[in-house]
Formats: structure tokens, C-alpha cells, sequence
């Protein structure tokens, strides 16, 4: 029943769209969907398991697993697992700012910090330059990032002529 059973969750926003990081994100719907969603016995908890995908126009989180803590259209937290979990936003209404990838086993995203934790082959890109480590804590509204642990830590950046 878990592989038959394919949930949509479609959440309607009253504002309008802007480019912001996902926990400042309004728009008009944010699509969820996965092969099995669980709510909690505890209020405010949704577990999704099965090819998750959450989006809107601006940003996309995919994993294996999920679980969205806080009402799903500004929710408080995400976390992700997966082989590796992905979490895109696309900053078009701001010059100064391009796109956020991030790719890990596990990626969590803290609304109130604004923040974005990676850990387990940790990939985090941020316009042309690519960061690689076990663990990146990234800040999406400082756009700064403090990367560590077992393994080195590896940055490329495009050559300037």
C-alpha cells in the first residue's frame, strides 16, 4: 500500500511572489508531493517518505524522506535525507544575489535562523562557486558559510581574467 498510496499537497498563499530565502518565501501555491505522507501525533508535524519533492516557482527541495515541521506554506523546519537530499532557490528579484544548490545525505533548514545545514558529502554552490566538506553551515541571509569536518574542505572558484 505505501508504493500505491501518492500524495499531493497543494497549499494556497495569499501574497503575492518575491524572491527571498524559502522561510521569507510567499507565494501563491506550494506544491508537496510523495509516495507516503504521515501526519504526527504530534501537532504540526508532516513525514513524507518516497521520492519527496516541495516547490514553488522560486525553490525546490527534493529527498527520499522528509519531514516538515510547522505549518507546510512557512513551515518553522525542514529535513531531508536522501542519497543525497537537494534544496535549490533561484534569488531572480535580487541582482546582488544568484542561486543557492545544496546537495547531502542530510540537508535541514531553519527558518528562524535562516540557515541551512548540510552534512554527509556536503555540496553547496552558490552562483560559480562550488564548496565541497562533510559539514557546510551555510547563512542564506548573510549569503556566509563555515565549512568542516573529517575531510578537507575543498573551494573552486571560476579564474578571473
Amino acid at each position: 500500500m505505501k508504493n500505491a498510496l501518492i500524495c499531493s499537497l497543494l497549499i494556497l498563499i495569499l501574497s503575492p511572489g518575491i524572491a527571498a530565502p524559502p522561510g521569507e518565501i510567499t507565494f501563491d501555491t506550494i506544491s508537496i508531493s510523495a509516495d507516503e505522507a504521515i501526519e504526527d501525533e504530534r501537532p504540526g508535524i508532516l513525514h513524507f517518505d518516497g521520492h519527496f519533492l516541495m516547490q514553488s516557482s522560486d525553490w525546490q527541495l527534493v529527498s527520499s524522506k522528509a519531514t516538515v515541521y510547522g505549518n507546510p506554506n512557512k513551515p518553522d523546519r525542514v529535513y531531508l535525507e536522501g542519497s543525497p537530499a537537494h534544496f535549490l532557490v533561484h534569488q531572480s528579484g535580487d541582482a546582488t544575489r544568484g542561486s543557492v544548490e545544496a546537495s547531502a545525505s542530510v540537508v535541514e533548514y531553519q527558518r528562524i535562523a535562516n540557515t541551512l545545514t548540510l552534512s554527509g558529502t556536503a555540496i553547496l554552490k552558490l552562483d560559480d562557486e562550488i564548496i565541497r566538506s562533510t559539514i557546510i553551515e551555510y547563512d542564506i541571509g548573510t549569503q556566509r558559510y563555515r565549512a568542516g569536518g573529517n575531510d578537507c574542505v575543498m573551494i573552486e572558484v571560476p579564474s578571473v581574467d
